[in-house]
């Protein structure tokens, strides 16, 4: 069913939040974060790959901030803490002013992509237990995997912040699932990013199929694995789809 995207545009409720706009601070993976006036505030604007500027690059990262400012409220409503504020406008959001933690975190529910090729196996297997794997952010460098080890070696992050990030990705990962399960969706995978802030860890970055791999469970005992990628042709209207599939109250 195709939705109207404009009309996902103004339902979802913000908390106020007075910041404004300020200088460029940086930009990666298609999202720009600018100053505000508030020192303790930035605006993370969603942006499009390679700097597009077409309509369907702009209702995409519309689309990208609708999703990820309702599930960070969403998971929010479970005490799990991140960086997310309040919807400013349709394609950006105020956050809290954080230091990045130059670690990424995925969490796999099934053995899949790249996690299939490096154990060798060529069928799509569910996992009772999920796995949980790090990988060092090296700059523009692919992401590298790593243990403990390397983490506390490299003053990465601390046993007791390794203890609650490795918490927090179960949380999310047990809230997603449980949200989705109840609208036919199945988390596959996600990859969460952490910040500090105020000597608190918080998730970061964005939740959205970017970042999370949904698969639709709706069909007649078919998966549709690839529905929801960005990359798809008709991106927009299966983002549109999932964020109002997401919202059903059920």
């Amino acid at each position: 069913m195709k939705h109207d995207l404009r009309s996902s545009l103004v339902e979802t409720p913000t908390k106020p939040a007075k910041a404004s706009k300020g200088q460029l601070i940086g930009e990666s993976d298609g999202k720009a974060i600018y100053h505000s006036q508030r020192p303790d505030l930035v605006i993370q604007e969603f942006t499009s790959e390679g700097g597009k500027k077409s309509s369907r690059a702009k209702d995409l990262s519309a689309l990208r901030n609708e999703i990820s400012s309702y599930l960070f409220g969403y998971i929010e409503g479970f005490h799990i803490p991140t960086h997310f504020v309040s919807k400013l406008s349709a394609t950006s959001m105020v956050v809290k002013r954080t230091d990045s933690i130059p670690m990424t975190m995925r969490i796999y529910n099934t053995c899949s992509g790249s996690l299939m090729k490096r154990l060798g196996l060529r069928d799509r297997t569910p996992l009772d237990f999920p796995i949980i794997e790090h990988f060092f952010n090296a700059g523009k460098r692919p992401p590298t995997w790593m243990n403990e080890y390397h983490m506390y070696a490299l003053n990465i992050v601390t046993p007791e912040e390794l203890k609650q990030m490795n918490r927090l990705a179960s949380k999310v990962n047990a809230v997603l699932r449980g949200l989705c399960d109840r609208r036919k969706f199945f988390v596959a995978d996600l990859q969460l990013a952490f910040v500090r802030f105020k000597d608190q860890i918080l998730i970061g970055d964005e939740l959205s199929p970017v970042t999370c791999h949904f698969i639709d469970l709706s069909g007649e005992g078919k998966r549709d694995e690839d529905r929801y990628s960005p990359e798809q042709d008709n991106a927009v209207d299966m983002f549109s789809e999932l964020y109002h599939r997401l919202r059903v109250k059920a």
